[in-house]
This record gives structure tokens, C-alpha cells and sequence, in this order.
């Protein structure tokens, strides 16, 4: 049975409680198995890693957890006959061979030869901070030059206590100096990553000040160190087989994950048709289904691009310069719902993008509260998390649970995150489906006490998505799949008030206006409905035909030919709206149009922006006080910036690969301006602090 890759995400990510000894958490293994861990998490994890198979898809139907046998030290004692099978995989299994050396497989036996039992669940041990009022403070600086001395700008800079859940990070500025903000006096492990440029990292004691400097070396294979984009940018389009390959692959591979997850590794055609096999036709051992033609043009389209023979994309050397080098990133690993954290993180840009697989959590939002502390949804079924907090001073995970009545002891799963203008956290209660048919879920920050508030007998439910007005109200998308609708919640009478689509289906992404307004998304229909607070009248705009992507054309597919495309969405598939509460711009992202859409709400005029490159997949539109747009972009690790005024874009990177990012929440108080992230692919939540070049300069200032 085919299913979205989101009910797969979901699936792979469902898990109970399971015992230490279905565990891999040995903080014991040396720098050969740990490295063995890191691939084994980002290749073998997704399908030799078995859950609690008694789990349930979210349509009720039970499968499987593994695609492959589990796997433990039990397979290494013919370790000819497993390197066989790693090099050249199965009819199911995609061959390593071109995409492993020696040295890494050795890496990964290494690593199974650890295994005592097959694992339930894969995991490592992390370190929660403790809480020092004593600790002194230091300056961690230093200048990275390439091998010639010149300075490099767009070096991102990491720094991490010993195996602490907090990552810290920087980049270069144009003279190839970097500046942390003070951090704790302690041993770190630091490192310098940038597109086409090796891996660089040293061990500093901080005291008061340290400056540590790097020379960094070039490298030619900088595929695994691109975001998702920047892959799809190296894809030619110089014949029609080319650019027919390119929408297929960048239309169905980018739904769950970005492009650069997709084509890290190269494989033969066998392993490329295992691959769409598994991804489009079902993660099932029962999967027999064969290719479609069309499925099997993409099969071979991507031998072309990363199989055994020579490639003809074109990567680029990209890196942040000027303003984007300015902010400060902080990193919070997040503990699995079961215990122990994700091997890969996506923050050693060596084993490519982020991933999680194996693992018992599944993060969709976050959000800061005033507190400077990180809450997030989590999607997975659960005894014991609904939201979780991360303490943004320790790294410690808490989880908070919103009871369902049903037997087994499960609580609420959670999609949507939401600050209120008075400091309380909404989020979206479901009970089955992660972003359906739930209750509003808020918490206050400095009691931590949890409330359910449902909408009254007859009303439809609340989604996944959630947003605010002028007046204060809280929006959130409602209805069904068939049906779409929004509710809009009062904090000061808490009542429900229902706006039914009068055409479209489900709601996806939601805003309400300055002048109380509601604004939402049918994603499936590209459709978008907006109500009158006042009148409770629903309209609808249909939004006009777009071009399947910018590079298309006349002629590359046949007279009515449609092209497929994975998951929930249109051929604009506008995603998460914000209105601007100072005026009255309503923006909106369109996940597949790849374009950011203005609506003047008193005319209903649209305005197409494009979004700086192909493939990007914009998701979230928040706004700042100066009415700039702050955009999240699922197939990049990027978080871009969009000034109304002078249509110009600013791109800021976190400083991890393969993220996937959906959600785009912003923070401004006091001046300062915060973005959070959230990813489940690396099982992380984080923090990008924006400074100022004089922020900047005093700290230069202090180290002189």
C-alpha cells in the first residue's frame, strides 16, 4: 500500500518503551566504532533498527517495523560474506560500493561488532549541563586562513563541551575572524566546516580568552556538504530527459527530506530502483510492487546524476558573507522520548545530512518563550511526551503530556507550537493523527501547568496549526481532510468560534490579521480561505495556475502529462501564512510554486516574489517589527530574510546539514531578535541569535 511520506516518518518513529539492554548507548566505544555509529546511523538505521512492531500506521493498519533483519555482532563472523552484502546489496538493498570506501566499512563492522543483541532502538548518551553560579566566563576567538594565508569568510565555527547537548557556533567574518559570545570556562572540542573546504577541529581549554586559529585545505567532493537546494542547482537542465528528470526527482524527493539526503551517497541503477521502490511503492517487506515507467525514469535519471560513472552536475562553492555571518546559533539535542539521543546530528558535515532513524522521537515545531527556553511538538506516539521543554541553560529535555482517555496509558501527540502574546504556549493535542481532530493544548512557562481545552459538542476539532490575531485571539486550522474549516480561540472569554471553507479541503497553515481576521490554507487545492471576524463570512481565492518549476519547457512533457508528486499538496501548495499585524500585507509561502506570495487583505491583489533559488520549498512566513519577512525553507538549512521595501533577500545558514526544516517561529523583545528551529531528522532543537556588527566589534574590542 502506497502511503504519504509523512505517515512513513511517522511509522519509523512510533515506538514503546523499550529496556537498556535494547539499547545502544555505550559511551565506551572508541573513535573507530564511533565513527562506525555515525554511518550506520545515516545508511543502516532506517531499515536494520526494529521497533515495537505492534505499532500501528495512522490509517490502523499494522506493519512490520524493519525492511531489513536486525542487525548486531551475530552477522560480522563471516565479515567477507558482510562486506559482500554491504558492497553489493540485494534486490531490496542498495550496494555501498560506490559510496563506501574500505576504511568505512571497517568503521561500521566495528561498530556492529558492539552490538550484543539486535537493537530496538538506536541512541547514544548525552550529558545534561549542570548549573555552576561560580563558573567563570571566557572569549573563545581565532582567525582561519586557507592554505595560501589568505582569510576565508563563511567559516562556520563550533564549540562543544566534552558530550554536552549544547552546541554553540559562529562563522568568519570577511578578515577570517570568528568571535563566540562568552561561554563557560571548560575543555572544548572545536571545528571548522565550509563548502569546499575539509573539516577542521582541535581541543581548546577556555580560561578567560583562547584563540585558536585554523588553516583549512580544499576538497573536490562537496556534494555531502550542500543543503538541499544547492543540490538541486547542480542538476542540469540542458536536454528534455534532463529537466523531466530534475521536476520528478525534485518534486517527489523533497517532501520528507532534502535533496542533499537524497543524492550523499552514489549507487548502481539496481540500487537507484531499490531506493524509489522503497521510498514511493511502500517501506515494506511485502513490497513487491513493480516500477512504474515513470518511477523507473527517475531511477535512471538518478544513475545518471550519482551512479558509478562520471556526473554531470556542476556543485557550486556557496558560503555566508557580509550580514550572514553576524548571528550566533545555538544547538539542543534533544533526548528520545525513551532515553539516549540521535548518533548524527547533522552537525559533522563528513557524514552528510542529519538523521535520526533508529531512534524513538519525532520534533515537528519549537518555539522560544520569554523564559529563553525551547518548547516542541512531538508527533510519536507516547506514554509520557505531548510537548517537550528544553532548558536552554542545561540542555536538559522535559516532556508534558496531555492524557487521552483511551486505554494503554497513550497521551496526545502534537504538531503546531504557538507564543502567545502573553507568554503561554499553545500546541495542537491529537489524538491519532499527529495534526487532525485534536484539543488546544496550552501551558504556562513559569507553572508548567497543562491544560486541554476542547471546542464545544458539534464543532469541528483543532489541526496542527496555529497563529494569532491583533486582538489577541488564537487561530488554529480545523475541519477534515475532505472539509476544510478554522477555529478561533478567545484567551479572555475561552470560547470556540467555527469558520467552515465553503469549497476547499484541508486546512494546512493559518494567520489571523490586524483586523481579527482569519487567513488559511487549502494546500491540496491550492485555495485559500479568509474570513470576517465580525460577520463570520468564509470567501475563497483560487490561486492561478503556475508553472511546475522555473526551468521547464514548451514541449518537455507530452499534450496533458502531468508529472507526480509526493505528499500532501497542489501545484502551488501555499504552506504557513503570517499577516503582518502593522498593515495589511497577509504573506505566504508556496511550498511547490517555490515563490512567496503577498495579498493586500483590503484588495485581495497577489504578488508573486520569487525565492532566491529552485527548489528551496519555502514553508513559514514569520514577520519583525520592521515588516520584514522571515522565511523557512524545507529543502535548505537556511532561514531567509525578505525586505518588502527593497525586494531583496539576506540567507542566514545554521551551521547543520540535512535539517529539513518545516517550522520558522520568531522571538523579539527588548531589540534582540531570536529564530528557533526544529528538526526531526536530527532530533534537535535550536536557537539563531541575530548581533549586529557592533555586537560584534565590542567583543573584537575585549580580545585586543
Amino acid at each position: 500500500m502506497m502511503r504519504t511520506c509523512f505517515v512513513l516518518a511517522q511509522v519509523l518513529l512510533l515506538v514503546g518503551t523499550v529496556s537498556a539492554q535494547e539499547r545502544q548507548l555505550s559511551a565506551d566505544l572508541n573513535e573507530t566504532e564511533k565513527f562506525g555509529r555515525k554511518i550506520f546511523q545515516t545508511r543502516c538505521s532506517m531499515c536494520h533498527v526494529g521497533q515495537d512492531p505492534a505499532t500501528e500506521f495512522a490509517d490502523g493498519t499494522p506493519e512490520p517495523w524493519t525492511f531489513g533483519p536486525l542487525l548486531s555482532k551475530a552477522q560480522t563472523a563471516d565479515e567477507a560474506a558482510l562486506r559482500g552484502i554491504i558492497k553489493d546489496g540485494s534486490r531490496k538493498m542498495p550496494g555501498y560500493k560506490y559510496a563506501l570506501n574500505d576504511a568505512q566499512i571497517d568503521q561500521v563492522i566495528a561498530f556492529m561488532k558492539t552490538i550484543d543483541q539486535p537493537l530496538q532502538v538506536l541512541g547514544m548518551p548525552r550529558t545534561v549541563r549542570s548549573v555552576d553560579d561560580n563558573a567563570t566566563e571566557g572569549l573563545l576567538t581565532g582567525t582561519i586562513t586557507s592554505e595560501d594565508g589568505q582569510p576565508i569568510e563563511g567559516v562556520a565555527v563550533s564549540a562543544r563541551v566534552g558530550d554536552e547537548t549544547i552546541t554553540v557556533s559562529v562563522y568568519t567574518g570577511a578578515d577570517g575572524q570568528y568571535f563566540f559570545p562568552p561561554m563557560k570556562s571548560a575543555d572544548y572540542t572545536v571545528w571548522a566546516q565550509a563548502i569546499g573546504l575539509e573539516h577542521a577541529e582541535a581541543t581548546a581549554t577556555l580560561g578567560s580568552e583562547q584563540h585558536l586559529d585554523f588553516t583549512m585545505k580544499e576538497t573536490t567532493d562537496i556534494i555531502p556538504q550542500l543543503s538541499g537546494y544547492q543540490v538541486i542547482a547542480a542538476l542540469p537542465e540542458d536536454t528534455v530527459s534532463r529537466r523531466r528528470g530534475k521536476a520528478l526527482f525534485q518534486k517527489n524527493c523533497t517532501y520528507c527530506h532534502e535533496t542533499s539526503t537524497a543524492l550523499r551517497d552514489r549507487f548502481d541503477q539496481n540500487g537507484w530502483e531499490a531506493i524509489v521502490s522503497v521510498m514511493l511503492n511502500g517501506f515494506s517487506p511485502s513490497n513487491n510492487k513493480p516500477l512504474s515507467p515513470i518511477q523507473k525514469e527517475l531511477a535512471a535519471y538518478l544513475t545518471e546524476m550519482r551512479g558509478p560513472g562520471p556526473s554531470p552536475m556542476t556543485p557550486t562553492v556557496s558560503r555566508p558573507t557580509g550580514e550572514a555571518t553576524l548571528p550566533v546559533i545555538y544547538d539542543y539535542d534533544v533526548e528520545f522520548d525513551g532515553g539516549g539521543y540521535s548518533a548524527h546530528n547533522g552537525s559533522d558535515w563528513r557524514f552528510g545530512s542529519a538523521s535520526s532513524a533508529g531512534g524513538t522521537g519525532s520534533i515537528h515545531d519549537s518555539t522560544i518563550d520569554f523564559n529563553g527556553n525551547l518548547w516542541f511538538t512531538s508527533t510519536r506516539s507516547s506514554t509520557a511526551r505531548t510537548v517537550g521543554k528544553v532548558d536552554t541553560t542545561t540542555g536538559k529535555t522535559t516532556s508534558f503530556a496531555v492524557p487521552l482517555s483511551a486505554e494503554g496509558g497513550k497521551v496526545a501527540s502534537s504538531h503546531g507550537i504557538l507564543l502567545s502574546e502573553d507568554g503561554r504556549v499553545y500546541f495542537n493535542a491529537s489524538p491519532v493523527i499527529p495534526y487532525l481532530d485534536g484539543t488546544l493544548g496550552r501551558i504556562d512557562p513559569n507553572t508548567e501547568v497543562v491544560e486541554s481545552l476542547e471546542p464545544p459538542e458539534g464543532m469541528t476539532r483543532v489541526s496542527g496549526w496555529l497563529s494569532t490575531d491583533a486582538q489577541g485571539n488564537i487561530w488554529a486550522a480545523s475541519g477534515s481532510f475532505q472539509a476544510g474549516a478554522a477555529l478561533r480561540f478567545d484567551q479572555r472569554t475561552k470560547t470556540f468560534t467555527e469558520f467552515k471553507s465553503p469549497t476547499a479541503g484541508l486546512t494546512y497553515g493559518i494567520a489571523g490579521d490586524r483586523d481579527g481576521n482569519g487567513w488559511w490554507m487549502a494546500v491540496n487545492d491550492d485555495i485559500i480561505s479568509y474570513s470576517n471576524g465580525l460577520s463570520g463570512e468564509v470567501s475563497e481565492i483560487k490561486l492561478p495556475r503556475r508553472p511546475l518549476t522555473e526551468y521547464m519547457q514548451p514541449g518537455d512533457l507530452a499534450n496533458g502529462e502531468e508529472l507526480p508528486s509526493m505528499g500532501l499538496g497542489g501545484r502551488q501548495a501555499p504552506r504557513r501564512p503570517s499577516a503582518d499585524l502593522s498593515n495589511d500585507s497577509v504573506w505566504i509561502p508556496n511550498f511547490y510554486g517555490n515563490t512567496l506570495l503577498h495579498i493586500d487583505a483590503r484588495t485581495r491583489a497577489l504578488t508573486y516574489h520569487d525565492v532566491p533559488f529552485s527548489g528551496m520549498n519555502p514553508y513559514e512566513a514569520m514577520i519583525d517589527s520592521q515588516s520584514r519577512v522571515w522565511l523557512s525553507f524545507q529543502n535548505s538549512d537556511q532561514v531567509g530574510r525578505f525586505d518588502p521595501d527593497t525586494e531583496t533577500w539576506t540567507m542566514y545558514s545554521w551551521p547543520k546539514k540535512g535539517m529539513g526544516q518545516r517550522q520558522n517561529h520568531i522571538l523579539e523583545r527588548d531589540g534582540l531578535i531570536q529564530l528557533s528551529s526544529a528538526s526531526g531528522i536530527a532530533h534537535s532543537v535550536g536557537r539563531m541569535v541575530m548581533r549586529s556588527a557592533k555586537d560584534v566589534e565590542a567583543l573584537r574590542n575585549q580580545v585586543r
